[in-house]
């Protein structure tokens, strides 16, 4: 699996490994955000963030809802409005509800959403039905950036020097890239090609 495709409503996110990185393209509403994400600039790292409706925040709209249709019945009945005056009261009276909902927007969504450490956001909607997906889609990019690094630093290479080179593998097995058998051989084939050459 190397492309991930995930939509919310007019969100969309679609993400898809490459060579060297993971390329990123984000739509929220009338915004794009293309990036790439290099295999360099990721990390194992993985946390996951959820955000439930504030039902005390939502008990105090809905009281507030209540309080405006209250009062306008109240104006109403005291100063026997017209149908159009006290519709304009209902408008006036239901202001400051209108302003606590969108002041608060953000606070009546459900987030669910799992990020990988990295330079740029790798960001990913974790829903119930998401989660599987994900998780496969993350695995599947630690996957590749560890094939990057094997075929970057996993073999001899005559223009680069040697002690470089046996820092590279010594890297790769702290990293738990290779093996400790992986990690001798390829060092053992180093050391020879140091005799060899006299570097």
């Amino acid at each position: 699996m190397k492309t991930l495709a995930q939509k919310d409503g007019r969100n969309t996110r679609y993400f898809e490994i490459l060579e060297d990185g993971v390329f990123v393209r984000t739509q929220f509403a009338k915004d794009l955000n293309e990036y790439k994400v290099h295999f360099t600039d990721i990390q194992a790292d993985e946390s996951v963030y959820r955000k439930t409706k504030d039902l005390v925040l939502i008990a105090i709209v809905i009281s507030a809802v209540f309080n405006s249709i209250m009062l306008t019945i109240i104006i109403n009945e005291s100063y026997q409005l017209s149908k159009s005056v006290g519709m304009i009261v209902f408008g006036i009276a239901m202001f400051p509800t209108l302003i606590i909902t969108a002041l608060c927007n953000n606070e009546f969504k459900i987030e669910n959403v799992k990020s990988l450490a990295a330079a740029k956001p790798l960001v990913f909607s974790y829903t119930k039905k998401e989660m599987e997906e994900v998780d496969v889609f993350i695995a599947e990019i630690k996957k590749s950036k560890k094939d990057y690094y094997l075929k970057e630093y996993y073999r001899v290479d005559n223009l680069i020097p040697v002690h470089i080179q046996i820092s590279r593998i010594h890297w790769l097995y702290e990293n738990k890239y290779i093996t400790e058998s992986d990690a001798q051989f390829i060092i053992d084939e180093l050391e020879t090609k140091r005799i060899i050459t006299g570097l």
